[in-house]
């Protein structure tokens, strides 16, 4: 909940400690863990009933077993929307690739089309298509995935 800007900081300090300056798993760090995340798989696992969870313990199953075989297909609509949403947050970021990379060779899209709008010149046919690349992927990852974001019926699976 609290804005990127604030944590951007301590954040930065923490990579270059872990030595993670100039690489691509420094871009990708912050984004591991958001609380947008924990509020969302939260809220998914609040939705899940309780009797099936009842039902799978009484079955045998260990606790691994129960999550992984009743809780995760249950919450699969939020983890692939979770999925989605950090995928595009990364994919389109622009700030915190600027700070941690300093190779031009490691740039990301974004970072590459604004290079391509320098000062001293702009051919707005390169940053079109940037531009229309650096979208691509999105689209093409949602496009895999939507059909994973129709709601189970994990709801059903209880009588009464």
């Amino acid at each position: 909940m609290i804005p990127f800007q604030i944590v951007m900081i301590p954040l930065y300090i923490l990579t270059v400690q872990m030595g993670l300056r100039n690489s691509y798993l420094g871009v990708i760090f912050p984004s591991l863990a958001s609380a947008f995340g924990i509020f969302l798989l939260r809220q998914a696992f609040l939705g899940v009933p309780k009797e099936l969870e009842e039902a799978a313990r009484m079955d045998g199953s260990s606790e691994l077993g129960l999550w992984w075989n009743i809780m995760l297909p249950a919450i699969r609509p939020a983890i692939v929307t979770l999925a989605i949403f950090v995928f595009i947050g990364a994919w389109s970021d622009f700030l915190w690739p600027l700070i941690v990379i300093q190779d031009e060779n490691l740039y990301t899209l974004p970072l590459g089309v604004a290079k391509l709008a320098s000062a001293f010149s702009l051919d707005w046919r390169l940053v079109a298509a940037g531009s229309v690349i650096s979208i691509a992927p999105v689209m093409l990852l949602f496009l895999f995935l939507q059909r994973y974001i129709v709601p189970t019926d994990a709801g059903s699976a209880v009588k009464g």
